[in-house]
């Protein structure tokens, strides 16, 4: 096209050479005017204009005022025409415009949608038809028919002109069948058998579930990644020289199926030989040596030698060598099949932090997101202090990403770090319902702010309702007081719990302070005055322990706490740890007439696995007295039994009971829980869990524990499923527990809905 273009341009000008001897070219021109534009705006055509009003006549200007036009891609024709008058030169500007596309339609198509077609197009209703774009959109149709596995799909178009300069233009498909990879084949494979190496790779032959997983689909992209990644494996095998050729792939249009085949050469396998790390004045070679995983005699792996020589990049670049460059050396023995590793470091200078810029925080003050990194402008550079200050800032809670950019001044010996956000609504005003089958339909409302002002405050009002609850709370926490790693909270709160036995009814409040300690720790200490009434609901059959618990009370306690967390996300965590340990006091020189201590730790681990998978464990323990002559009271035992402890089982399931089988709680509690977590989306788990616990006590009837006050070997049991939303309120579960020890009087599950944190 643009060589016709030029010749048509070449052609014009020789013909209007002829005419413009009968005009005067030194005539200045007066006037510029545009004519044939429908669409297209006079101001856009004008800016490519370069003549002006005023200017003598210049051919080679107009030559190329008409090139700049068309390259716009919007006409089919431009022509000049050229006037004189008795005032000076009027030049016109001709133009034919491409014809609009007024619909585009698509016919024939069974297996994908019209909506997945059209986002392949080039041509869209609403914009000029460019004819060039024909032949494009038909190859983005047939490819993507091939992603689909529709290797013979055909298309036509055909366009119509209407009215006004406009077109319709129609694509007409023949899917034709679909057809299948039937066969993989491997030839020259040895040292791995045909079925581990198809697991190796993701193009994968029709099976039973083909409709469901996609597997026999021929994708060529895939299958030249299936190379890449069969060469790897064969390289971290120890085959070095291993040739891996492009894979022969063969199409029966009858049959409708595909062939595959792909050949090997494996060649020997090495082993490693001798490995020497020069050391320097940073790390000695034993250092050094000791966090290189190839040893001698193993098998080689390139993959883990490139995971070493990243350790050790990255050992350097936390003691501020930033651009150390870590050379390996690698040389074969052949007659040994062995390969010798040798590898110098080439430390470089020490490079400093230059500007730390942040963008993106429209609503967060910049204080906020600075207090929480590690390093400071100025400070030596150190990269694990890089990535804990994006995993600090993530964990805020204010942010759907967090990026880091660092830009190098070499020669400053500088990196600076371009922090972006994008920032996330921290406020939600939100209601919802859920069901239980203990406490039957559940009414929650949530008002809360987790970023009140951008300054980092947490404000939030919640309530729950159910047939056995009413918890009202309102909440304030001051995360940096005065900017420092202190913290300050404030908690006021009104419940109503029914425990079938008897009514709780709590009101009170409670103040707390916390104080860095760490890194990852955080200490804490809380003091809560409470007012508790105790309401017995059937006094025929309450034992007389349920009975002395009647009435009126208050509690003044004191609840030092030390909680360390290594998660790497607080929201959403693949790795890292969270222990607490919790003590609280209550009564004695702190007032009130309920005199008890009580001890909770709790650790949880998580674990990444393959496929995505994360396994977490989790633990507790607890134990509870009175003190000063006095016993522990009811409403502050331990129970089991729920969404967020031992679930499977409601918790009058679960420990010492009165007479009438409800549960009163006791003194001391294990509890574990372990799940497996898929993320099915960042927002969306599923979760897999066997829980095991029980509730240890003296008092009431004890069939279904015992008076020990740990037993490992009297603890209930029970596996589930489930799925975890996380959303602006909070993490949304839903999970149904299965008992394994189902006793007598018991339903064998229970399903379970919570708002709230997971372990």
């Amino acid at each position: 096209m643009p060589a016709v273009f030029c010749l048509l341009l070449t052609a014009y000008f020789l013909l209007y050479s002829v005419r413009a001897e009968a005009v005067d070219l030194a005539r200045p021109i007066v006037h510029i005017s545009i004519k044939g534009n429908e669409r297209v705006h006079e101001s856009t055509i004008r800016y490519y204009i370069s003549l002006k009003e005023g200017d003598l006549y210049s051919p080679s200007k107009v030559r190329n005022d008409i090139k700049r036009i068309y390259d716009l891609g919007y006409f089919d024709d431009i022509k000049v025409d050229l006037e004189e008058e008795a005032s000076g030169l009027t030049v016109t500007y001709l133009i034919k415009e491409k014809p609009f596309i007024k619909d585009v339609k698509i016919k024939g198509n069974k297996e994908i949608e019209n909506f997945e077609i059209k986002k392949k197009l080039s041509l869209k209703k609403g914009i000029h038809f460019k004819s060039h774009f024909v032949q494009k959109d038909i190859d983005s149709i047939k490819k993507l028919y091939q992603e689909k596995g529709f290797y013979f799909a055909s298309v036509d178009v055909s366009t119509k002109n209407v009215e006004n300069n406009q077109v319709d233009i129609e694509f007409k498909i023949n899917e034709g069948k679909k057809v299948y990879v039937t066969d993989i084949a491997f030839v020259g494979n040895k040292y791995f058998d045909e079925r581990a190496i198809k697991k190796q790779v993701d193009t994968q032959e029709k099976g039973a579930f083909s409709w469901f997983t996609s597997s026999g689909t021929y994708k060529k992209e895939i299958l030249k990644t299936d190379i890449l990644k069969l060469e790897s494996m064969y390289h971290d095998n120890g085959f070095i020289k291993v040739k891996v050729e492009d894979p022969r792939v063969e199409i029966d249009k009858e049959l409708r199926r595909i062939y595959i085949t792909i050949f090997l050469n494996e060649g020997d396998q090495y082993r490693v030989g001798s490995v020497h790390i020069e050391g320097d004045e940073v790390y000695s070679e034993k250092e050094l040596m000791g966090v290189f995983n190839l040893k001698e005699d193993d098998i080689f792996n390139r993959s883990q030698l490139s995971r070493d020589i990243f350790t050790i990049t990255d050992m350097y670049s936390q003691k501020g060598y930033a651009f150390a460059d870590v050379i390996p050396n690698i040389k074969t023995d052949e007659d040994l099949k062995k390969v010798d590793i040798d590898i110098k470091i080439d430390k470089g200078r020490k490079v400093y932090i230059g500007k730390i810029n942040i963008f993106g925080n429209e609503k967060t003050r910049d204080n906020v997101i600075r207090r929480e990194f590690r390093l400071q402008e100025g400070s030596l550079f150190d990269s694990s202090k890089v990535r804990r200050s994006r995993e600090r800032i993530n964990n805020l809670g204010f942010f759907d990403e967090v990026n880091f950019e660092q830009k190098s001044r070499r020669e400053e010996d500088m990196i600076d770090l371009d922090v972006k956000v994008t920032e996330r609504s921290t406020g939600s005003l939100s209601a919802g319902a859920g069901y239980s089958s203990v406490e039957n339909a559940i009414l929650f409302a949530q008002i809360s702010q987790s970023n009140l002002f951008g300054k980092g405050y947490k404000l939030a009002f919640n309530t729950q309702l159910s047939s056995i609850r009413k918890d009202y709370e309102i909440d304030f926490t001051e995360p940096r007081l005065f900017d420092r790693e202190l913290l300050a909270g404030l908690s006021l709160f009104n419940t109503e719990r029914n425990y079938f036995s008897y009514l709780s009814k709590n009101n009170g409040g409670s103040v707390r302070l916390g104080k860095s300690l760490g890194e990852y720790t955080w200490g804490n200490i809380s003091y809560r005055y409470e007012l508790v009434n105790i309401n017995i609901r059937n006094r025929d059959v309450a034992s007389s322990f349920l009975l002395s618990q009647e009435g009126d009370r208050t509690t003044s306690s004191i609840a030092p706490s030390v909680t360390r967390d290594t998660r790497d996300d607080y929201f959403n965590p693949q790795k890292g740890s969270r222990q607490y340990l919790n003590g609280e006091y209550a009564g004695g020189p702190l007032g009130g007439v309920i005199n008890y201590y009580k001890l909770v730790g709790e650790d949880s681990w998580y674990y990444p696995l393959w496929w995505n998978l994360v396994f977490m464990v989790h633990g507790k323990i607890g134990y509870a007295d009175g003190h000063g002559g006095k016993d522990l009271p009811l409403f502050e035992r331990f129970f089991l039994g729920g969404p967020e402890s031992l679930r499977g089982f409601n918790f009058n399931d679960v420990g010492p009971r009165d007479a009438a089988g409800q549960s009163i709680g006791g003194r001391s509690l294990l509890l574990l829980n372990t799940e497996f977590l898929y993320p099915f989306t960042r927002y969306v788990r599923g979760v897999v869990f066997y829980d095991r616990g029980n509730v240890y006590g003296k008092e009431g009837d004890i069939s279904k524990t015992t008076s020990n006050d740990f037993d490992i070997g009297n603890m209930r049991h029970a596996w589930g499923f489930g799925v975890r939303f996380f959303s602006p309120i909070g993490p949304i579960s839903f999970a149904w527990g299965f008992k394994l020890d189902q006793q007598k009087g018991e339903s064998p599950s229970e399903f379970h809905f919570t708002i709230g944190r997971a372990f």
